[in-house]
């Protein structure tokens, strides 16, 4: 008897379903903007904040009050932005915070006019509460908008396109700077960002109205829990909403470590200045270089989950993302300082330490996008349907709450009785104590230790495969 005949086995894989939809495309172009402009404002106002009369002898305190104006809203409002997430359609959620921002970047215009740093940081800390609300609902819409078998792709490119964007306002903000101050290497009290002021106006103007635009193209997503009640006690919903993530006890943890990552990226971000100015001694202008490579790291650092674990969210790679961040800042430790040369105002951007810096913080940012991005994945991927909004939320509290101690911690670091720094101001040399940048890297080194070890244990047990989403 002769055997039939079987139809050959395709030995293809599968073809993943599409990521690049409509959709996707316009919350991408969106949160781009917001993030953009947050950077553009937030970096615009520092320098003029610094020169601003009778600003000029408190730098110190404009990063530390500058940090806290903007992540104190994060906080207050964690339990509002998780009820509006989840009680409203997400689409008409981003559109109503891109036309607060467009609102918020008008008064900014006229706070920075008026030379009034109180009002510049109370429209920052405006500009970050749109930003509260925003981010749950963009984060919450990502499992609606793409396949699951792409969420850990769709976040790798939200948090490159937000890494890009991030470094692009970063920039942006600097340049906006010196093309509308008078001698900007050095400026004179209250002259910071008045001259020709309103080419920045229409910069972060303009961003705000193309962010809005995009907006609309967002298709309708459903509310999740149409029957939610406003939280009349914020505090006390906000107990609830920390309570409904951590009773998900897996989900819990992974947001602690996710906390981590953004509460040492803040560290990161304000020592960098410390690093570029009282360290290295280049200019004022040159620490937003070191920003811009830890930023283009991350970027590109945020595509490597969905290349290297393509189809599923891969939790193995989170311990050996922390594993080379903690080893990065132990390099950066021993960054050569750099004095300034005799007869220059300050050292060369070009000088070995200034590069080292560079090269190490790209190298530091590649491994904490690797990092970050599963964390975030199984977070959106996991979390109950109907408190997903809440959960992110209640996520999105233990990170800025990570990040304002960071502030907190680098401010105590930086004014410790331990340790000394040379500042050269003018042709004298002040002796300020107090870790100085690299030390603060060290410390950033120590406590991501225990982190690696934590996350070694949870996502690579002995004996077992890693954890994933499809576990």
């Amino acid at each position: 008897m002769q055997a039939t005949s079987q139809p050959p086995v395709s030995s293809t894989k599968p073809s993943l379903p599409p990521l690049w939809t409509k959709g996707f495309i316009a919350l991408l172009i969106t949160q781009f903007m917001v993030a953009l402009n947050d950077n553009i404002f937030r970096w615009l106002i520092i320098p003029i904040g610094k020169c601003a009369i009778g600003w000029s002898d408190k730098q110190d305190a404009i990063r530390t009050i500058g940090s806290l104006a903007f992540l104190v809203p994060f906080l207050l409002l964690a339990t509002y932005a998780g009820f509006v997430c989840d009680r409203y359609n997400r689409r008409h959620v981003l559109i109503w915070c891109k036309v607060a921002e467009l609102i918020i970047m008008i008064l900014g215009t006229i706070a920075i006019v008026s030379q009034s740093v109180p009002f510049m940081l109370l429209t920052l800390f405006l500009m970050a509460s749109q930003s509260a609300f925003f981010s749950p609902a963009k984060y919450g819409s990502l499992p609606n908008l793409v396949p699951a078998e792409r969420i850990s792709d769709a976040n790798g490119y939200v948090s490159m396109t937000t890494m890009v964007a991030c470094l692009g306002g970063q920039v942006l903000g600097g340049v906006l700077f010196v093309l509308t101050t008078l001698h900007p290497e050095a400026p004179s009290e209250g002259t910071g960002g008045m001259n020709g002021w309103f080419l920045w106006s229409a910069v972060i103007i303009g961003v705000s109205i193309l962010g809005l635009i995009s907006s609309f193209f967002i298709p309708s997503i459903d509310a999740a829990d149409p029957k939610a009640k406003f939280p009349i006690n914020p505090f006390e919903q906000t107990i609830k909403d920390l309570g409904s993530l951590i009773k998900h006890r897996r989900l819990f943890w992974i947001a602690m470590a996710s906390s981590f990552f953004w509460g040492l990226g803040a560290l990161a971000q304000i020592n960098i200045d410390k690093y570029a100015t009282e360290y290295l001694n280049v200019r004022q202008d040159w620490a937003m270089a070191l920003l811009v490579a830890l930023s283009a790291g991350l970027a590109l650092g945020a595509l490597l989950p969905g290349r290297l674990s393509r189809g599923k969210i891969d939790l193995k790679l989170v311990p050996i993302g922390a594993f080379l961040i903690m080893l990065f800042c132990l390099i950066l430790g021993f960054t050569p300082y750099e004095s300034i040369p005799a007869g220059m105002k300050a050292a060369s951007p070009a000088s070995f330490g200034f590069v080292f810096g560079a090269a190490v913080l790209f190298l530091m940012g590649l491994s904490a996008g690797m990092y970050d991005i599963p964390l975030v994945a199984t977070l959106q991927m996991d979390s109950p349907q109907e408190s997903r909004g809440r959960i992110l939320a209640a996520y999105n509290f233990f990170s800025f709450t990570a990040m304002a101690l960071a502030a907190i911690v680098q401010m105590a670091l930086a004014s410790a009785p331990i340790g000394e720094t040379r500042i050269a101001t003018g042709s004298e040399e002040v002796v300020k104590t107090g870790l100085n940048g690299a030390n603060i890297w060290f410390v950033c080194a120590l406590i991501t230790l225990p982190v690696f070890i934590l996350t070694l244990r949870a996502f690579i047990p002995k004996g077992r495969r890693a954890d994933s989403v499809h576990d």
